[in-house]
């Protein structure tokens, strides 16, 4: 009778867990339809800022695959900006278990190995001096947010509108670039009728090295859009990463807290030994 009584409580458990699966309100995703407009290059810049997400903080869960070669690697993970102040990572590999954090500041870079009880903290001046890039807080909480950046600067303003050049595609997009005059990257965006980025690029010719960051999926939730799948391929001269980000359960405006915490009992190491240990090559 325990046995018959056990299969009829995980029966209607299974029946419970479908039933609220399926009440979840499915992703309205959002289709361009507008065609691109002959405006002025003030104005596309205008209109692409006034379009762009808006948030104040932002959480989602993440569902992230990594490829090189014929190697691959899924996880699922954690990310929470406060806008302007931090972005953190966290990277859940098995049943919720945080084994990487990765937390980064207009001023500090983190990460924690917790599988190794290690952790790197370098300032970005620091890292700038070792990795010339013209890659920093404020770029990469652009392109985790589907936004416009302007290299060394903390958010566009109109008149850098002046710092692009302006093309309109044969597919019927705007495509604006320009240049970080520190690491000579070129940085370029790929903008749709509905003045919303569908493809950011930063390439550096001289050493090979290219990011490409994909967004795809557009969804409406309550009052704003937001692209649900990211593609992102990093590659250099010797090697070439694919990453794909699936986004849930986001949210805006949420209370939040993020904190630069060193769990006691952590020895520090250097950046080149964490990377080691995402090198799928290795």
């Amino acid at each position: 009778m325990k046995a018959i009584r056990c299969k009829q409580i995980l029966f209607i458990c299974l029946l419970s867990g479908l039933a609220l699966n399926a009440c979840k309100p499915r992703q309205q995703i959002v289709y361009s339809t507008s065609p691109v407009e002959d405006k002025a290059n003030n104005q596309i810049f205008s209109d692409i800022i006034t379009n762009e997400f808006q948030y104040n903080t932002f959480t989602a869960k993440l569902n992230m695959n990594l490829t090189t070669g014929t190697k691959s690697l899924s996880s699922k993970a954690n990310i929470r900006i406060i806008k302007d102040n931090a972005l953190q990572i966290s990277i859940q590999p098995l049943f919720g278990v945080e084994m990487f954090r990765f937390y980064i500041n207009p001023d500090t870079v983190m990460v924690v190995d917790r599988m190794n009880k290690r952790y790197v903290m370098e300032s970005i001046a620091t890292l700038k001096e070792i990795y010339p890039v013209g890659f920093d807080f404020y770029t990469m909480q652009s392109v985790f947010t589907n936004a416009l950046f302007v290299s060394g600067k903390e958010r566009p303003e109109l008149p850098d509108y002046r710092k692009f050049n302006y093309i309109q595609t044969s597919d019927q997009c705007y495509y604006i670039t320009s240049k970080d005059a520190d690491s000579g990257i070129d940085y370029s965006f790929t903008v749709n009728g509905d003045d919303r980025i569908t493809f950011t690029h930063l390439m550096q010719h001289q050493k090979k090295q290219s990011l490409q960051w994909g967004y795809h999926n557009f969804v409406l939730l309550d009052d704003f859009i937001f692209p649900s799948k990211m593609n992102i391929t990093l590659s250099s001269s010797s090697r070439k990463i694919d990453a794909e980000l699936l986004f849930s359960d986001i949210a805006t405006d949420e209370p939040l807290q993020l904190a630069m915490n060193v769990p006691a009992g952590y020895t520090k190491t250097t950046v080149e030994e964490i990377l080691k240990i995402f090198s799928l090559n290795q």
